[in-house]
């Protein structure tokens, strides 16, 4: 049985999956095994793979739902090692990836994330998102800041195989799978970890999922939020109060409404929204954050640039601790 299962779901990426399965196993680390699932290829995708003499190696056909959740939910049942490690078929493991995040899972880790390079980026918003997901370095930080963007790109992702099929692996849902996983882990208890430096070459392309299928687009993003923020415990109890009474904390407010959590009013800094309704509450001005709603709890959701940070400023004047009583969710 080995020790580590690498799997790795391919949907017609000839050009590159050849190259990507051989970056995992010329790992110096070698008690592994990579599992190729087939969602379907109709290009040389599978005649490539042929060609690699490693009985490492095992081929899989999706033979679940087709998709990239049926994919992955496939390779995960076919895995018997310990630790999970994710990869993608266009993507490189650079060398000593495996035994960097072996060694930082010792410490009782249940994912073992790692930095990115990011290969042919196709714009500026996929270059800043790396950037501040590289920076997350310490457990902590990775959990405050679930709700901003996916905190783990997930191909850097090395997850502990018992924890991942307690939640039931993935699941179909109408927003991103992987940022789907990643809040139902940590609101699970589990926790993350991140190996400095970077281990994995993330290659860009304008085909991504991300960038063509709506279950990643803003609106999805928002639903997501709202769902796993009305399952916090807290919100629960006292409901929230966004900070933020634009196209981004209004979104919000109308998801977590859905979701059945109460909402309690607006903090805002534009004179024109101040005094308005939203949603059948008030709007108040950002400097009655240390005062109205104490209770709630209260999200950061102003989009502008620095307007985290102004948030997080207040809340923190308020006496409000970050992944308890406040989160940023922009």
């Amino acid at each position: 049985m080995p020790r580590v299962s690498v799997v790795l779901p391919f949907r017609d990426a000839a050009p590159t999956i050849q190259e990507a399965v051989q970056s995992v196993l010329d790992q110096g680390f070698s008690d592994l095994e990579v599992i190729a699932v087939d969602d379907g290829s109709s290009d040389a995708s599978v005649a490539r793979l042929d060609t690699i003499r490693d009985q490492r190696l095992r081929l899989l056909s999706n033979e679940g739902p087709a998709g990239i959740v049926g994919a992955l939910n496939a390779g995960l049942a076919a895995a018997s090692g310990e630790w999970i490690l994710r990869m993608d078929a266009d993507d490189l493991s650079l060398p000593g990836r495996v035994e960097a995040q072996l060694e930082a899972g010792a410490s009782g880790a249940d994912v073992v994330a790692c930095g990115a390079r990011l290969v042919d980026g196709c714009g500026d918003g996929m270059n800043r998102y790396v950037e501040w997901v590289n920076a997350l370095q310490h457990p902590d930080e990775i959990a405050v800041s679930r709700f901003i963007e996916c905190p783990v790109i997930h191909p850097t992702a090395m997850m502990r195989r018992d924890r991942l099929e307690a939640l039931g692996g993935y699941r179909e849902v109408p927003w991103a799978e992987d940022h789907d996983l990643w809040l139902r882990m940590l609101e699970a208890g589990c926790r993350f970890e991140k190996v400095p430096g970077v281990h994995l070459l993330w290659r860009d392309s304008p085909r991504r999922l991300t960038r063509r299928d709506p279950r990643y687009d803003d609106r999805a993003r928002s639903r997501m939020r709202a769902h796993h923020l009305s399952r916090l415990p807290a919100v629960k109890q006292s409901g929230v109060v966004i900070a933020g009474a634009g196209p981004i904390g209004k979104r919000l407010a109308r998801d977590l409404l859905e979701e059945g959590s109460k909402l309690r009013g607006f903090f805002e800094v534009s004179p024109r929204r101040i005094g308005q309704k939203i949603h059948g509450v008030e709007v108040v001005s950002a400097e009655q954050v240390a005062t109205r709603w104490r209770d709630a709890v209260l999200l950061g959701a102003v989009g502008l640039e620095g307007g985290r940070e102004q948030i997080r400023e207040l809340a923190q004047a308020a006496g409000r601790r970050e992944g308890a009583d406040f989160w940023a969710v922009c």
